[in-house]
């Protein structure tokens, strides 16, 4: 079976590293390693023939390559390669200072990215702080979702790390996000599975099994009290999402389409009507949730959402939403 590799990694130095693997000199692999002419780090190729050798190699290479990150200037334009590189090959033969040094060397980049298209570090380091049986930081365990989703990793690559992360249940750094994380360890069962549940919901539109399994979920709830929680964590998403633009975490997105599909499955409240308006009027830029609240507008029972929609189809002016409103009032 062909080796899987980063889409932007070069075959033949994936074929190179190979080979000299094969010729078991390791000195000139490290030499080939560390003194690459590319400023990028290896691809997901080459880090798999590495995580591949025998024990014995792995901690000769272990060693230059410590050497190298401790020598090597961290403002360099390949300061780190030594860290990344000794993450490679680090299973099983950890040390706790590499690890603080990795879990620096993410942090750094989750406050530098909103998402990472070509940075084969994140998720070697990553898996090196899992294999060591360390904590991935939640701003990190955020921006690996957001760059999973986003940008065209193998599944090779991204499986063997977002399998394994245990939380937060949502990104942190939206506030209505946050205010979520804050509330959930006093709100008790069943609403874990609740959340989980809405993160599993369509966008565009909710299935009648995604329905019949969100009532059975909230059905030992009161209805007040899904309201009471809800729309506080609503109103908050109605001001946007924490991307530049305005824009929602893609991870966090489906939740936020779940709850407004649960909102208006329950009997219509002046609250909730409200919530839904201004998810679509007080958003500052045009999202799928958007269109999801124009939608979830249209089937609040008793059509208690429709005099709403023709208040908004006469104060909207962004043109898909318009659309997105006729048609839900056509329908």
């Amino acid at each position: 079976m062909d080796l899987v590799t980063s889409p932007w990694e070069s075959a033949a130095r994936v074929d190179y590293i190979g080979e000299l693997v094969s010729k078991g000199g390791l000195a000139e692999l490290s030499r080939a390693l560390l003194l690459a002419k590319e400023p990028w780090h290896e691809g997901f190729g080459v880090t798999t023939v590495l995580r591949g050798l025998p024990e014995a190699d792995r901690i000769a290479l272990a060693q230059s390559f410590a050497e190298h990150a401790v020598t090597t200037p961290a403002d360099s334009e390949v300061g780190n390669r030594g860290l990344v590189l000794l993450a490679a090959v680090s299973r099983d033969i950890v040390d706790a200072g590499w690890c603080e040094a990795w879990e620096a060397l993410l942090m750094e980049m989750a406050d530098q990215f909103w998402s990472c298209g070509i940075s084969d570090e994140l998720w070697t380091c990553s898996q090196a702080l899992l294999d060591a049986g360390r904590h991935v930081p939640e701003a990190v365990v955020a921006l690996l979702r957001r760059s999973a989703l986003e940008h065209a990793w193998p599944t090779e690559c991204v499986t063997p790390v977002l399998d394994r992360l245990r939380g937060p249940v949502l990104n942190p750094g939206e506030p209505w996000a946050d205010a979520l994380l804050t509330d959930l360890p006093s709100l008790g069962e069943p609403w874990p599975g609740v959340i989980g549940h809405a993160l599993l919901a369509p966008v565009a539109r909710p299935t009648r099994a995604w329905d019949r399994r969100a009532l059975a979920l909230t059905a030992p709830i009161s209805t007040e009290e899904i309201r009471r929680t809800l729309t506080p964590w609503l109103d908050l998403a109605a001001d946007g999402g924490s991307r530049w633009d305005g824009a929602y975490d893609p991870y966090n997105l489906p939740a936020l389409a779940g709850f407004t599909w649960l909102l208006s499955l329950l009997p219509p409240h002046p609250a909730s009507i409200r919530t839904l308006r201004d998810l679509v009027e007080r958003a500052p830029v045009r999202t799928p949730l958007t269109g999801t609240a124009v939608r979830a507008l249209a089937r609040v029972p008793q059509q208690a959402g429709r005099s709403e929609l023709e208040r908004l189809s006469g104060r909207v002016r962004h043109k898909v939403t318009q659309r997105q409103i006729r048609k839900a009032l056509d329908a």
